[in-house]
């Protein structure tokens, strides 16, 4: 591997650009062929435009841009995988990148065959390959199926091989496509920690995604791809969070179906306050709306996160307190015993924390009045580092007898499953923790002599 106290940057683009020449038919094609270019029938399509990057080494940087904005055409050109058309390109050390499905395997041989071929393509030794295949073939899970042919493989198995192929390559710089599903949510988190520990030891990790919030909990640094371009760089959060704006403001801008429960709009009134209210719940009833349940009485119209400032965030700081708010609306005057639950769940979509208002004794409002409200709940999150999701229902409660400690739920008017998601970052500062699994508990620990 590359001496990664080198204080040199691992990877430099100068004013890169990708230019690709399409054509209307293959007819066309030939007679600009035939004719020496005299006759032009070429279409010019810039994937990248002039992009300039510097990566320090151990950096994580995460790529964020809608279909067709350039960024694996970027991942490709810094795997080695294209050439560009104008520009220079430095990369200095063993690069392994996940960009595609089954990617440098060959279908017709074994498993067992494909990762020492792979291995030796990434310039390890025979040794160091002998050593390695039975690390990745237990990472892979793969067992009896690693002496089958590739070709006889699902994508979910051939993805596994991938990933720990990539992995246990001892790559300098790690680049991962989340295009790609890893499989399972097991296996999902499996590859996650995997990826962390090789983060530790220095590995450069470029990570491209749609998902903002995953750019802010893996990385540091952050680009916004738009049409070839680069339209932002800068830290992780601000990247993220610009994105995400832009994503919300064509969700408006496109509009929306009109239905009771939703309230359409454009962009141009989105400058009113309470039109912005409406179309970001409009928003909310979209995205709960393929696995939401209930009699109907009052519905949830949105569910807020705030950090410890009190500021509105898609994500929160280690073991900080934190504070979530579910709006909703009576459609009617309601019995006084209805309250509000709040779930909290892991990436496989498992409700991990619970609560209840009904607990401190606060029930939705019987007043039958329509207008929006808000129950709040504040606490201090035990969960480790990681992407969640919030959940929030509307359900009649009482206590268990059999488990004391219990609320059951009895009838449930509303319940909607997706209504926020969250990323709790890395701490800050040098306290020394030991974050992994699901939650985290301060531990005393002894030691002692017996006898």
């Amino acid at each position: 591997m590359t001496n990664r106290t080198n204080s040199s940057p691992i990877i430099e683009l100068s004013n890169v650009s990708k230019i690709y020449q399409t054509y209307s038919s293959p007819q066309h094609r030939l007679i600009e062929l035939l004719t020496g270019g005299r006759r032009r029938y070429a279409h010019e399509v810039r994937a990248l435009d002039d992009v300039s990057l510097t990566l320090e080494r151990g950096s994580r940087l995460g790529i964020v841009g809608e279909n067709g904005s350039g960024k694996s055409t970027l991942l490709k050109i810094l795997a080695g995988v294209l050439t560009p058309s104008s520009g220079s390109v430095r990369v200095e050390g063993r690069i392994s990148a996940l960009l595609e499905l089954g990617a440098g395997f060959n279908p017709e041989l074994p498993g067992r065959e494909n990762i020492r071929q792979f291995c030796m393509l990434h310039g390890m030794s025979r040794a160091q390959t002998d050593e390695a295949v039975p690390h990745i073939i237990q990472f892979s899970e793969l067992r009896d199926a690693v002496d089958h042919p590739v070709k006889t493989y699902s994508s979910g198995m051939a993805m596994r091989l991938g990933f720990a192929c990539a992995v246990y390559v001892e790559p300098d710089i790690l680049i991962v496509d989340e295009a790609l599903s890893v499989g399972d949510a097991y296996f999902q988190n499996k590859c996650l920690h995997k990826i962390k520990s090789l983060l530790d030891l220095g590995t450069t990790f470029i990570y491209v995604t749609h998902a903002a919030d995953s750019i802010r909990s893996l990385c540091q640094q952050g680009i916004w791809m738009n049409k070839g371009h680069v339209r932002m760089c800068g830290a992780s959060a601000a990247v993220g969070a610009e994105y995400q704006k832009e994503v919300f403001r064509r969700m408006v801008q496109s509009g929306l179906v009109d239905q009771p429960d939703k309230v359409r709009a454009s962009t141009a009134t989105v400058a009113s306050r309470g039109e912005a209210l409406s179309a970001r719940q409009a928003a909310f009833a979209e995205r709960v709306a393929p696995l939401r349940t209930g009699s109907g009485e009052a519905h949830i119209l949105d569910i807020v996160l705030r950090d410890e400032h009190g500021v509105e965030s898609d994500r929160v700081g280690f073991n900080r307190p934190c504070k979530v708010e579910v709006v909703y609306r009576a459609q009617q005057p309601l019995p006084p015993d209805y309250g509000i639950t709040l779930g909290i769940a892991d990436s496989s979509g498992r409700q991990i924390m619970h609560f209840n208002s009904a607990q401190e004794g606060i029930y939705l409002s019987s007043d039958g009045l329509q207008a929006p409200q808000v129950i709040e709940f504040e606490f201090t999150s035990p969960l480790c580092p990681g992407e969640y999701g919030l959940m929030a229902g509307i359900a009649v409660c009482t206590p268990n007898p059999v488990n004391k400690g219990q609320l059951m739920l009895g009838k449930v008017v509303d319940y909607c499953v997706g209504g926020a998601r969250y990323a709790v970052l890395y701490p800050d500062g040098e306290q020394v923790y030991n974050l992994w699994g699901l939650a985290y508990a301060p531990c005393k620990i002894s030691a002692a002599t017996l006898g």
